[in-house]
């Protein structure tokens, strides 16, 4: 079990990116504004859009008028860095983005993503390129025989997580999503330093809770309005005993902060961001004990 504590990403950090910031026009405070017109906020540390909750709206500033203006999502440009990873950016052929965190990162993150293949590259100031790597995003999970490998459909990696970043301070980290012909989306974009928490042990549970509604009438016919859901995950780790105490040291000031938890190298499906529910910690053995957690993430 390997956690990731996101860098915090703010204007200063990105460096570049190929998505424009241009959702809708600017709110104007000398615009009138129709019912469910939208406009977007764009200043230090804020790229919001917000739709009019009234007509003949004007001179009220959205951030600040909550009955006038209801807040939709960041821009574009910006939802890859927003708490919720079903919300993505989205960009024709490719999404290309860096950004220099101040701070050691090994660790980058991709969720939610849809497109052919990825590249990472690491450039520091003094050495140069220290990292440059390329991955199809080809799934081979569920590929065991050769008729599967050449006849079943083609699944893509919805979850990414490179961890074998050299761990530089103060790199520009770029980000290059290709889908050819299509249009590549990331529903987030995030780099931390990884911490070895425990081994994970076979039986680990992962799922998902879905927000969708499904009713159905008298004569037996469903409706589905599909929304969004959000993945959860049990997983039992085996620990030294000598490293309780700074297992539960490291957990609970994350008891209320999101962060990326990666269950099992080469099991995307444990790839989760967000909260645990429950943590217990048994002292089981003198060498070797046990803990429990209950993973809650985000949609």
């Amino acid at each position: 079990m390997m956690l990731i504590n996101p860098f915090i990403m703010k204007d200063s950090a990105l460096i570049s990116s190929n998505i424009a910031e241009t959702d809708y026009a600017a709110w104007a405070v000398g615009t009138t504004y129709a019912l469910a017109a939208r406009v977007i906020v764009v200043g230090t540390n804020i790229h919001k859009i917000y739709e009019s909750l009234q007509a003949g709206n004007l001179g009220h500033d959205p951030a600040t008028s909550p009955a006038w203006w209801i807040e939709v999502s960041n821009t574009n440009r910006w939802k890859m860095f927003d708490q919720s990873v079903q919300l993505k950016s989205s960009n024709p052929t490719t999404i290309d983005v860096s950004i220099k965190p101040t701070q050691r990162v090994d660790s980058v993150a991709l969720l939610n993503i849809s497109a052919y293949s990825v590249q990472i590259k690491m450039t520091d100031a003094t050495d140069g390129l220290v990292y440059n790597t390329t991955t199809i995003l080809a799934s081979d999970s569920g590929i065991n025989n050769w008729y599967s490998y050449f006849y079943e459909p083609v699944v893509r990696m919805t979850d990414f997580v490179a961890n074998d970043l050299p761990p530089y301070s103060n790199a520009t980290i770029e980000v290059i999503l290709t889908e050819t012909g299509g249009t590549a989306y990331c529903g987030g974009f995030m780099v931390g330093l990884q911490q070895f928490l425990g081994n994970t042990q076979y039986g680990a549970k992962v799922g998902i809770q879905d927000y969708s509604v499904k009713t159905i009438d008298a004569y037996g016919n469903y409706t589905v309005l599909q929304r969004a859901y959000k993945k959860t995950a049990t997983f039992n780790l085996q620990l030294y005993t000598s490293v309780v105490d700074q297992v539960m040291a490291v957990l609970t000031p994350l008891r209320a902060i999101p962060i990326i938890y990666y269950g099992a190298d080469g099991f995307d499906s444990t790839v989760i961001y967000g909260f645990y529910k429950d943590l217990a910690v048994a002292i089981a053995y003198p060498e070797i004990s046990t803990c429990t957690l209950e993973i809650e993430g985000l949609t």
